[in-house]
């Protein structure tokens, strides 16, 4: 496998194996391919905070782009259609809003209620080479890593204030940040 998901529920499994998604029991007893009517390849998969949901990214035309699918089946939904790779998404805790990237400088926030996706963050992500990003325990912050003179330094987006802070901006790489639970 080489992605895979808990429910929220903590009762069932999304998993990603040879570009194919599946779902199963955690204590895997059950599992079930999804047809999703499709032979592109899945790379990615999260469950929606229903439990019933999935949002995977599956490629179109050689880039990765977004969908969801009910995890009994049924058909796909598409949520994107980029000409540039969409990946490494990570939900809040509520997954009412996801934040991924796209492309090699773009960082998109995903309303899970609305499934509409905007660029909130234009910078040098350099492709795969970044870290993934990420929220704040209290949803008022996005985390990420962009490029400043061939070294990673650590970003925060305020997301109300629409603003970018530096918290880095050391001329050495700092990667994979993580917020801390009280969101300092």
């Amino acid at each position: 496998f080489t992605a895979f998901d808990v429910s929220p529920d903590g009762k069932k499994l999304a998993l990603v194996s040879r570009g194919e998604l599946f779902v199963s029991d955690v204590e895997g007893k059950f599992i079930q391919q999804i047809n999703r009517n499709s032979t592109e390849r899945v790379k990615e998969v999260k469950w929606m905070s229903d439990n019933k949901t999935l949002v995977f990214n599956q490629t179109l035309d050689g880039y990765t782009n977004w969908y969801t699918i009910a995890a009994d089946g049924g058909a796909t939904k598409q949520l994107t259609t980029d000409k540039m790779n969409n990946r490494s998404l990570v939900m809040n805790k509520k997954r009412t809003k996801a934040v991924y990237l796209s492309g090699r400088n773009e960082i998109r926030l995903l309303d899970l209620k609305t499934m509409q996706s905007k660029t909130i963050v234009k910078d040098e992500l350099w492709g795969f080479q970044g870290s993934d990003p990420g929220f704040s325990p209290n949803d008022e912050y996005v985390l990420f890593t962009a490029f400043r003179n061939f070294e990673q330094d650590i970003f925060v987006y305020n997301i109300k204030e629409n603003k970018i802070t530096n918290l880095t901006n050391t001329g050495v790489t700092e990667a994979g940040p993580i917020w801390s639970p009280d969101s300092k």
